[in-house]
């Protein structure tokens, strides 16, 4: 049976895309203003820790 943290492993990826793509936009001077691509940034890094910190404590501590 699969549980609900095995998920967050999947998040985790997403939000790596999510911080990858908004530091992307921001080095090029992408289309999106300023302000919304560092909420995205802000978005992509929170989830970071939120799912690393689970992953962390689910399957390696």
């Amino acid at each position: 049976m699969v549980n609900a943290e095995f998920f967050d492993i999947f998040g985790f990826l997403g939000f790596i895309y999510i911080t990858g793509i908004s530091l992307w936009m921001l080095k090029n001077n992408k289309k999106l203003p300023k302000p919304a691509i560092i909420i995205l940034l802000t978005i992509g890094i929170l989830g970071l820790l939120i799912d690393g910190f689970i992953i962390i404590k689910t399957y390696l501590i």
